[in-house]
């Protein structure tokens, strides 16, 4: 319920400061767009935060930082995951209903068929259909092998940077939005490197003779 309230309050506090710079604008035909752009930051940010705890989970570091519990972490990642996919779905929707974005059902769901900005709108798209092969398989990770669902799931990394430049290039106001990618794109470096890192001392640590 702390993640959920969480969530919702980072979602109004969103729309409130996208809506407060569109002004009158709020009650016309830019609505569907002030809503969907709202829930993609929104899901952007959850995404940020599912990523960050999944690399967490394997992270040499989590046996010295014993909270939150491993228990904890999987239960936040699993409820982040459900956060993220209900935020993108009304971020989709929205924008595909809206008659002025130029995007459309088949530029939401079919890449470069957007009238605006083809590929930026595309990246999101394919970074779309990748979280769905990725939480099919996590889904499934209790019916088919580890080898088979871990390497899908392993590329989450890779779908959160298209998701930076899909959100980059495709808001008009990324701009304004730009230093929230650069804090959420730092972390998940930082802690993606750091596994790396501390992964790689370990293992050669262990080489080394008595």
């Amino acid at each position: 319920m702390l993640l959920f309230g969480l969530v919702l309050g980072v979602s109004l506090g969103l729309g409130y400061v996208i809506a407060s710079r569109s002004g009158s604008l709020l009650h016309n035909k830019m609505l569907p767009w002030i809503m969907g752009r709202t829930m993609g930051v929104a899901a952007y940010l959850t995404l940020t935060a599912l990523v960050a705890a999944g690399i967490w989970l394997r992270h040499p570091w989590r046996t010295t930082f014993r909270v939150p519990t491993p228990e904890t972490l999987v239960r936040a990642h699993v409820a982040l995951a459900a956060a993220t996919v209900v935020l993108l779905i009304g971020h989709m929707t929205s924008l595909a209903l809206d008659k002025y974005a130029g995007v459309g059902w088949s530029g939401t769901f079919v890449p470069w068929h957007a009238q605006y900005r083809p590929t930026a709108v595309a990246l999101g798209t394919l970074a779309f259909y990748a979280m769905v092969l990725v939480a099919g398989t996590a889904v499934l990770a209790g019916s088919i092998a580890r080898r088979v669902w871990f390497p899908i799931h392993s590329v989450s990394a890779a779908i959160f940077c298209l998701c930076v430049v899909h959100g980059v290039l495709a808001g008009s106001d990324g701009h304004a939005l730009r230093w929230i990618y650069v804090a959420t794109g730092a972390l998940v470096v930082v802690v993606q490197v750091t596994r790396w890192t501390a992964r790689y001392a370990a293992e050669h640590s262990e080489l080394e003779p008595l």
